[in-house]
C-alpha cells in the first residue's frame, strides 16, 4: 500500500474511532465452503465494494468441509478483534446445532450478529418424466410409495435437505433422501432422471426450467420471485404454512464491542443497499434484507428454534461428529 493511501486510509479509519493498527490490518471474511458457491459468491460481491468503501484490504478465504462446520468453528476460535468475521447460512447456525450432536460451537453463545444481508428462495423441480405435473400431484405420488421414492439433495443438513424435511413434515409424506457433494453434483442426477426430484436453488432451478429440462412445481418463499413469475408458491400450492428461505448474514466472534459492530453494520448495510450491487445480486437470485445486530439475532434464535422441531419430527438423531 502506497503511504498516501495508508494515511488516507489511517485519517479514515481515525474519524470513526477505530485505532490506525486495525485500518492497516486486512478484514477476512471467511466462507465456510467451497469457492464458486452460493456463499462464496456473495462474499466476493459485497467484499469487493467493502474494501473500497472501508479503506483496507478484504480478504476472501474459504475454509469449507463438515457441511460448513470448519469454517464456522475457525470464527468462533477467533479474537473479537473485527479482523475476522463470516458470512454465513442458515445451514451452519440454525441446523447444525441440532443435525449434529458435536459442531464445536453454539450459533448464539459463540458469535456476535453483524447484519442478515440477503435470501433466497428455493424451488422444488421434478424431472419432466415423473407422472406429475404440480405439487399436489407429487404429494398424492409420494402418499401412494411410501419409502419408495428418492430425493435429492446437496449434502445432509443443506438448504435442499432442510427443505425437503419441511416438505414431508407438513405434506405427511415419506420419502428418501439421496445426498450429493453440493447441488452442482445433484442437479445432473435430477436432470437424467436418475432421481426424480429436488429443491434446487433459484439461479440453477430458473435455468433449467426455462430451458424445459426440469418442472418447476413451486418455489419455497411466501411470494412468486421475478425470475419465475408462473411458478406458484408452496402456500398457493396447498400447503399454507410452508416457507424456506436459505438466509446469509455476517458474524464475528463473541465478544465484539459495539463501537466495531455498529461500523461493520453500517459499512455493509450501504453497500448492499447500493443499486449496482442490488441489480446484481437480484440476477443471481438473491433477494436484499438488511438489519440491525440485534434484529439478526433475534432471527437467528427463532430459526434455530423452527429447525430443532422440523429436524427432531423428523427423527434425525445427531450424528455423532
Amino acid at each position: 500500500m502506497r503511504l498516501g493511501t495508508l494515511a488516507a486510509c489511517v485519517a479514515a479509519w481515525a474519524v470513526l474511532g477505530v485505532p490506525p493498527s486495525y485500518a492497516e490490518r486486512p478484514l477476512t471474511i471467511v466462507v465456510a465452503y467451497s469457492a464458486g458457491g452460493s456463499t462464496d459468491v456473495l462474499a466476493r460481491i459485497l467484499g469487493a465494494r467493502l474494501q473500497e468503501k472501508l479503506g483496507r484490504p478484504v480478504v476472501i478465504e474459504d475454509k469449507p468441509g463438515a457441511t460448513g462446520q470448519i469454517g464456522t468453528r475457525y470464527v468462533a476460535k477467533a479474537e473479537p478483534d473485527g479482523n475476522t468475521i463470516q458470512i454465513a447460512a442458515q445451514t451452519t447456525h440454525a441446523v447444525a446445532p441440532s443435525l449434529y450432536s458435536h459442531p464445536g460451537y453454539d450459533p448464539i453463545k459463540d458469535f456476535t450478529p453483524i447484519i442478515l444481508v440477503a435470501w433466497s428462495p428455493l424451488v422444488l423441480v421434478a424431472n419432466p418424466a415423473l407422472p406429475i405435473t404440480n405439487t399436489l400431484e407429487l404429494v398424492e405420488y409420494l402418499r401412494q410409495r411410501p419409502g419408495a421414492v428418492n430425493y435429492a439433495t446437496g449434502g445432509r443438513g443443506d438448504g435442499s435437505h432442510i427443505a425437503a424435511l419441511s416438505f414431508n413434515k407438513m405434506a405427511g409424506v415419506s420419502a428418501m433422501a439421496v445426498p450429493f457433494q453440493g447441488d452442482g453434483q445433484a442437479l445432473p442426477q435430477v436432470l437424467g432422471n436418475h432421481v426424480p426430484y429436488m429443491f434446487l436453488g433459484i439461479a440453477p432451478a430458473a435455468s433449467a426450467i426455462l430451458d424445459g429440462k426440469l418442472r418447476g412445481l413451486a418455489v419455497t418463499s411466501k411470494q412468486r420471485v421475478s425470475i419465475l413469475p408462473d411458478v406458484p408458491t408452496m402456500q398457493e400450492s396447498g400447503l399454507p404454512a410452508y416457507e424456506m428461505v436459505n438466509w446469509w448474514g455476517f458474524f464475528g466472534p463473541a465478544g465484539m464491542s459495539g463501537a466495531t459492530v455498529a461500523n461493520l453494520n453500517a459499512a455493509i448495510g450501504e453497500v448492499i443497499r447500493e443499486p449496482a450491487i442490488q441489480a446484481k445480486l437480484e440476477l443471481l437470485g438473491y433477494e436484499i434484507t438488511g438489519s440491525t445486530p440485534g434484529e439478526f439475532k433475534t432471527y437467528v434464535q427463532s430459526e434455530v428454534q423452527k429447525w430443532s422441531e422440523v429436524i427432531k419430527s423428523q427423527g434425525l438423531a445427531a450424528d455423532q461428529n
